[in-house]
């Protein structure tokens, strides 16, 4: 009887460090948006990984030892984790595109902006001499 204590006591204390993971993921994201480091987007994203966390936890502290309910409950975040992940990683692989498209703008640019000056440099050199 004491190793079915013992475990109860176990998942207890995990969904205590979840929904305190929860929590502290939400203010993480939270002061990274009020300081301009972290976009809309991705603040609503990590939103809602911390609430399913917290859930998480608050879930396994309430059932306390129904195996099955933890089993369909972990399941379902980690699939719901998987999507919000699926979806930040297409976020962050479309600006790194975007990101790349206006490197390779800038760099014509500069190059277009180099021709311009040796052209100029041309004309005033032209213009030295005819003086």
């Amino acid at each position: 009887m004491k190793f079915f204590d013992m475990i109860m006591d176990l998942w207890f204390y995990l969904g205590l460090a979840l929904v305190g993971i929860g929590i502290l993921i939400l203010l993480a994201a939270f002061f990274r948006y009020a300081r301009k480091k972290m976009s809309d987007g991705f603040m609503m994203i990590w939103f809602l990984i911390s609430i399913i966390v917290f859930t998480l936890g608050i879930v396994l502290i309430a059932t306390g030892y129904s195996s099955a309910t933890i089993v369909v409950v972990t399941v379902t975040v980690c699939l719901l984790l998987l999507i919000i992940i699926f979806v930040v990683s297409s976020m962050v692989s479309e600006l790194m595109m975007k990101v790349r498209e206006l490197a390779m703008q800038v760099a014509l640019l500069n190059q277009e902006n180099d021709s311009m000056l040796q052209q100029i440099n041309k004309l005033k050199e032209q213009e030295k001499d005819a003086e």
